[in-house]
């Protein structure tokens, strides 16, 4: 495997003068240069590195030495370690995608700054991981060898982890929220792993950026094309977008610093791309920097900050001005000083607009046109999701409509808990009433009995909507997250009557080990609007309890218990909730462009309806569609969106408050109030099936105020098509 990766990789450009890794340079360095082929460990710890040291388990690694010293590489045996990692029983040796990502750390680690220096640097590191995930996986499917087995083919780890869709990552390198401003936004906080996953998004979408581009004349489909072009039969001018994207890559490394920041990568794929295809893609770049928060505007105070300044702005497009203002839905719309993020992680993260007046960061903000995530975060108001589609030259103020968090401390509210795991204010009940996901609640006992937290409303208080979030602080165990809970209410504080059970999984954390997308706020609707004095969530399980791949004996090592309770009954034994947020109403964002939000209407117009999707797609990948809808020009009010799924299609995830039945195979929307003459848009994720045949998928779209009874008329959808071993778009 290691030949194979010197072989795709040396036409890119990791050739001796670039320090590659060979027993003879054939003259072309000199000769102290050579003989330091990769030397390769299998089952590195096998016999010894299992319980109790764990050192030979679950990982592998590279060693990257001087010019002329052979480079190391260990791969480990994988297996399941209780409260730590779920994976099935087996080789690493085995998964092509850990080998080429721990051979690609050889070749950015010998390629940036000269052979000697490595990538140094905590943005440098997170990058470095996110080329190894980059380049195992273009090598995997420049040649087609992936999928093998249903498994996402953007995936780095689906052999070694079981997980088919994200692998070892919190996502799939395709598809995922994050930006710039997130960095630091996983459990452990600001780690290199957690934050290549940006750079790996960024890299994903200037790779099907420029595949679109160039794909009538290079298409990517072309499988003979893609094995030539992986060869080095052609040059990169010659081949897909996807060839010309890995050779920025390789190109870049060798015009930027050890230690780089994001942003200094970003200006190394821009000077790469003029030097290679004269500039041909620039807009194309600086596009997609700019969507995932590295635009012109974004700055870094060196390549260690967790915090930078991210910016949403392109030079080379025109892009929309946004000013946002929040104001409070119940409280004769108040102004609300709220934080305003882009994407779905408020914690550790970087607000783009702040609508203070007396905070330095403006209210305003620029964004290259497309569709953006926010979230926006205010104390009394807790926090409000929300998706906004943005055009180019567009100015425009978008008014976000956050009602109150009646659960909030600063709305008056209270709270105690069953126990707190220590005396320490970083574990007090109080945190899962401060609006932010910040802070948390620790509380110990779960084994025994079922552990819960009270709160305590400024008087009688009418409660639809429950906000509940389990996202933990840097240091604390993934397993002791929230997974199902019951809610009780009161009007005397004394007795409390159930209210609302959330499904078993209502935080979904799956192996190998529960991630950020699991643990992030989500929204529960109680079955009628009830009136209350207190609000008491009950802890049913937490990950360890709750979670059926957690559970149980999965191997046959006898020193090895891998049920999470007993083989771990620490982490079993604690509980952790980070938000509780009560609303009587939902909030809604207008304004700005089309998306989830609206304003107030006349009913449903039967409006037009269009549906946007990747046009080629991989058995067995996931796949995201947009539905955009226009409304009319009185303003709509009752709309209603169904789409139906054809069978090769399985339901993973919807924006906008979509619902799926199964037994209809069709996800449902009831959008807001839309004002007149609007553009909002939903969205859904789906799987294609890993046994689908070549051909043609239709979804099937419908909007108006009778949809779920059947009514409404098709909208006008091109057709979605998959193919075996094409690459998704």
């Amino acid at each position: 495997m290691h030949n194979r990766m010197h072989d795709w990789s040396y036409f890119l450009g990791f050739t001796e003068v670039n320090s590659n890794a060979q027993d003879s340079n054939f003259g072309n360095t000199d000769p102290s240069r050579e003989h330091d082929p990769e030397l390769g460990d299998a089952q590195a710890g096998a016999s010894t590195g299992g319980q109790p040291s764990l050192l030979g388990r679950d990982n592998a690694n590279q060693i990257t030495l001087n010019d002329g010293i052979p480079p190391i590489t260990n791969m480990y045996l994988w297996q399941p370690i209780a409260a730590a990692f779920y994976s099935p029983c087996v080789d690493g040796d085995h998964d092509m995608s850990v080998i080429g990502h721990e051979y690609t750390h050889l070749i950015s680690n010998r390629m940036v700054a000269g052979p000697d220096a490595n990538l140094t640097g905590y943005q440098a590191g997170s990058m470095g991981e996110a080329w190894s995930d980059l380049d195992a996986v273009e090598y995997l499917n420049e040649y087609g060898f992936v999928p093998t087995n249903g498994e996402n083919p953007f995936s780095v780890g689906a052999y070694v982890t079981g997980n088919k869709l994200k692998g070892i990552r919190n996502y799939g390198l395709n598809s995922g929220p994050l930006n710039y401003s997130d960095l630091g936004y996983d459990v452990p906080g600001p780690e290199v792993h957690s934050d290549g996953e940006i750079w790996n998004l960024v890299n994903f979408d200037i790779r099907q950026a420029l595949v679109t581009k160039y794909n009538a004349s290079f298409p990517a489909s072309n499988a003979q094309l893609q094995r030539d072009c992986a060869d080095g039969k052609l040059p990169a001018n010659l081949c897909p977008g996807n060839r010309r994207w890995i050779q920025i890559v390789y190109d870049a490394w060798l015009l930027m610093p050890a230690a780089a920041s994001m942003l200094d990568a970003r200006d190394a794929y821009l000077a790469a791309d003029m030097t290679r295809f004269g500039g041909a893609n620039q807009t194309e770049l600086w596009r997609i920097f700019a969507r995932r928060g590295m635009g012109a505007s974004a700055s870094s105070n060196t390549n260690q900050d967790s915090d930078p300044t991210p910016s949403f702005e392109s030079p080379k497009e025109a892009n929309a001005t946004i000013t946002f203002n929040a104001v409070a839905s119940n409280e004769g719309n108040a102004h609300v000083n709220a934080k305003i993020y882009v994407g779905q992680y408020e914690a550790r993260g970087v607000p783009i607009a702040d609508t203070d007046p007396a905070t330095p960061l403006s209210g305003t903000a620029m964004f290259v046109p497309g569709t953006y995530d926010f979230v926006a975060q205010a104390p009394g108001y807790g926090m409000f999701r929300f998706t906004r589609s943005l055009l180019a030259n567009q100015v425009a103020t978008m008014i976000i409509s956050m009602p109150t968090n009646l659960a909030s401390n600063t709305k008056g509210a209270t709270a105690t808990a069953s126990s707190t795991l220590s005396t320490s204010a970083s574990d007090a009940p109080s945190n899962a009433i401060d609006d932010t996901e910040n802070t948390d609640w620790s509380g110990t006992g779960q084994l025994a009995s079922p552990q819960s937290i009270t709160i305590h409303f400024a008087g009688p208080k009418t409660i639809r909507q429950v906000n509940v979030s389990t996202m933990l602080r840097p240091g604390q165990n993934r397993f002791t997250a929230l997974r199902q809970f019951r809610l009780y209410t009161s009007t005397d504080g004394v007795s409390f009557t159930p209210v609302f059970t959330s499904a078993p999984d209502a935080f979904p954390g799956a192996i190998p080990r529960p991630a950020a997308p699991d643990l992030i706020l989500r929204s529960f609707t109680l079955p009628a609007a009830i009136t209350a004095t207190h609000l008491r969530l009950v802890a049913l399980t937490n990950q360890c309890k709750g979670g059926p791949g957690f559970q149980g004996p999965q191997d046959s090592d006898p020193l090895n218990n891998s049920d999470c309770t007993t083989g771990n009954s620490t982490q079993g034994d604690r509980i952790r909730v980070t938000e509780v947020q009560a609303f009587s109403s939902t909030g809604s964002a207008s304004g700005g462009g089309g998306g989830t939000g609206g304003g107030g209407g006349t009913g449903c117009q039967d409006d037009d309806l269009r549906i946007i999707g990747p046009s080629i797609a991989t058995p067995g990948s996931p796949l995201t569609y947009v539905v955009t809808y226009n409304t009319a020009d009185t303003g709509d009010t009752g709309c209603q969106i169904a789409n139906d799924l054809p069978d090769d299609l399985s339901f993973v995830a919807a924006t906008g408050g979509g619902t799926f039945t199964a037994a209809a195979h069709r996800i449902d929307w009831k959008l807001p109030s839309l004002p007149a003459n609007s553009i909002g848009s939903v969205s859904f994720t789906v799987q294609v099936s890993p046994g689908a045949a070549s051909g043609e998928v239709n979804c099937r779209s419908w909007v108006n105020s009778s949809i779920l009874a059947g009514g409404g008329s098709q909208s006008d959808l091109p057709p979605d098509q998959y193919r075996p071993n094409a690459v998704s778009r």
